[in-house]
């Protein structure tokens, strides 16, 4: 076995979980009232993590600097039907984790065409916030929204040559 994040057995129960939840939904008649319902929460998960897109770039994925070079990635980003997140702010592309929270999987590659996407600036996007706001900051901290305009887009970090 790889060397991985879960042992054995954390695994069998995990995929024990993951093969109850896909049997729960293969049970479940479409045909039967609440099916709508599932449908809207799934899709309202989708759409509540495109958020950053639909602020910065109105769903218009050619208004994100990276539009030239990963324009399928981009496309799908702005698309509330397919499972691709982006954050402009910290320049990262994910898949959403349906946990009810923001988390998402990033993606370090391009799904369309396998180049290499470019690092997140995360890290250094925190270091910029502290800067301006003087003292430590988290990703769920309502002060973030405080920052200039630039910082709630990807202009700060194209402003910076990052």
């Amino acid at each position: 076995m790889t060397d991985f994040w879960l042992t054995d057995e954390e695994m069998d129960k995990e995929i024990e979980a993951n093969r109850a939840v896909c049997q729960r939904l293969d049970d479940y008649d479409r045909d039967e009232d609440g099916w709508e319902e599932i449908w809207e929460g799934v899709f309202a998960i989708l759409v509540e993590h495109m958020d950053e897109v639909r602020e910065v770039f109105d769903l218009d994925p050619r208004k994100s600097e990276l539009f030239s070079e990963f324009p399928d990635l981009l496309w799908a980003a702005c698309d509330p039907q397919q499972p691709i997140i982006y954050s402009p702010v910290f320049r990262e592309f994910g898949m959403p984790v349906f946990d009810g929270g923001p988390a998402m999987t990033t993606l370090r590659y391009d799904p369309w065409t396998g180049k290499a996407l470019p690092p997140s600036v995360r890290d250094e996007f925190f270091e910029e916030a502290e800067k301006i706001l003087g003292h430590e900051v988290g990703v769920l901290d309502e002060e973030l929204d405080t920052l200039p305009d630039a910082y709630q887009r990807e202009t700060w970090w194209i402003e910076k040559g990052l």
